[in-house]
């Protein structure tokens, strides 16, 4: 760098210091998290308004914020205010021999410029670990907002999905995720679409944006989403899942399904997931298929019309022919008889 760039380097930062040390960017941070505790409060209440029985963790984990939150700020103020005490000398002997280096030829200060365009720089670095230090002090409490910040936008966005479905639920259903991806095996040629996980169906929903009217030719001004059901499993006839990766530089991130043939529908299906990780869906499958996910469910006072968790009646034998039933899995609506084909209906039961 000339003298000049070093002089006007060092111009900058003097000129910036004395701001930067009311650290207002990181405090700045660090509130808006706290200002969002309401917000996330009230996306979490509507989240189980709307039907969302899982994540039983979720208004734990907004309570536990909201207590951190105090202290997070003071704490990070406090640090503030000493940091800014430690380092306001520096910031007005670098104000003041800018003054001097600036001051006459610019060749004559070349020494003088040097010195202190090292001292800008060690002062730039000085607030800049001041600052990581206010913020590391909330890093907690930043990173539980924001963990949960994440979650909730997920939840939204999964039942938003399911409201659009083509498809109508089962009385027992809630939704638990949905996932964009495209089903690479399918007959009919690579598809995409949703896959959409509830704790007794798995089904893939194909989806088109279809452009209606155009504006100026090349700009869509209308469109609608076409959807059609193009996989609904039971999760109990689901045998297996596994997620790998494919790709040397961008991982694709691949999802293969293997289904029971009493499923009705194909063996195994490969998705290729459009923004998840495919170890992240394998693991929400393998909850659901465990039960751990329902160990986790929601325990506080039930959303209005929610029937998860409501036991099921099935006979134990057949009606017709007398033949011993085999127990429903999850999901399945009727059970038919492997002797005489007689058709029973699974009934929702009252415990």
């Amino acid at each position: 760098m000339t003298l000049a760039g070093e002089l006007a380097y060092a111009q900058s930062i003097a000129s910036s210091a004395a701001g930067r040390l009311s650290f207002e960017d990181a405090l700045g941070e660090i509130n808006q998290r706290v200002s969002a505790l309401n917000a996330l409060a009230e996306s979490v209440a509507r989240a189980r308004a709307r039907g969302y029985v899982w994540g039983g963790d979720l208004e734990r984990l907004g309570t536990a914020a909201q207590s951190q939150a105090r202290a997070a700020f003071e704490g990070a103020r406090a640090e503030s205010a000493r940091a800014a005490s430690a380092l306001r000398g520096q910031v007005s002997a670098l104000e003041r021999d800018v003054r001097r280096a600036a001051s006459g030829d610019v060749l004559r200060n070349e020494g003088l410029i040097n010195s202190v365009a090292a001292q800008a720089r060690g002062l730039d670095e000085a607030i800049s670990a001041a600052k990581g230090r206010v913020l590391a002090g909330a890093a907690q409490f930043i990173g539980a907002v924001d963990a949960l910040s994440t979650r909730m936008t997920r939840v939204h966005w999964t039942l938003d999905q399911f409201e659009g479905a083509s498809f109508t639920m089962q009385p027992e259903e809630n939704p638990i995720f949905a996932a964009k991806a495209t089903w690479e095996d399918h007959p009919s040629g690579k598809v995409e679409g949703l896959l959409m996980l509830t704790a007794h169906r798995l089904r893939f929903e194909y989806q088109e944006e279809v452009v209606l009217e155009r504006s100026f030719v090349f700009f869509a001004s209308k469109t609608e989403t076409r959807r059609k059901l193009l996989l609904d499993a039971l999760v109990g006839h689901l045998i297996g899942s596994e997620a790998s990766e494919r790709g040397l530089l961008i991982k694709d991130q691949v999802l293969s399904l293997r289904l029971h043939p009493q499923s009705g529908g194909p063996t195994s299906v490969t998705l290729e997931l459009d923004d998840d990780r495919a170890a992240d869906v394998d693991t929400v499958i393998e909850q659901i298929r465990s039960g751990d996910l329902e160990r986790g469910r929601y325990q506080g006072p039930m959303p209005a019309g929610s029937r998860v968790g409501v036991p099921v009646k099935w006979p134990e034998k057949c009606e017709t022919c007398g033949a011993g039933m085999q127990p429903p899995v999850k999901g399945q609506t009727y059970l038919t008889c492997e002797y005489c084909r007689a058709r029973h209906d699974v009934t929702l039961g009252e415990g």
